[in-house]
């Protein structure tokens, strides 16, 4: 089996950076996406295995990419991690309400998100 593919969805381009170094260390296919057009683009195209999806972002957002997402027969089913600095009760219960496999808030440190891929990914 070869490299688990994830789609990383992020404006923040030194939190991408970081991300990439991190998730290429551990064995992980990267491709990425700065804004949601380019995320939904990504997704449908390079199906990935695991979105990382960041919330506030431009041309759409977060949530509107996962509505996109969840609504093609290509990707509803991929599995989708929040990464978001909105720590609020109703931004992640819109989320869960469209099926994400996990919500992490960002604090600059991505031991919890790698925990949660692997949950996710298995491994």
């Amino acid at each position: 089996m070869g490299k688990k593919k994830i789609l990383i969805v992020d404006d923040e381009k030194d939190w991408v950076q970081m991300l990439i170094a991190r998730l290429e260390h551990e064995g992980y296919q990267i491709d990425i996406a700065f804004d949601a057009l380019q995320a939904t683009m990504q997704a449908f195209q390079a199906k990935p295995d695991l979105m990382l999806l960041d919330i506030m972002m431009p041309a759409g957002g977060g949530l509107g990419t996962l509505k996109n997402v969840r609504t093609n027969v290509k990707t509803f089913a991929m599995p989708v991690i929040i990464m978001t600095a909105r720590g609020d009760k109703e931004t992640k219960e819109a989320a869960e309400g469209l099926g994400i496999s996990g919500y992490f808030i960002k604090t600059g440190d991505t031991v919890g998100l790698l925990a949660e891929i692997k949950k996710v990914l298995g491994g």
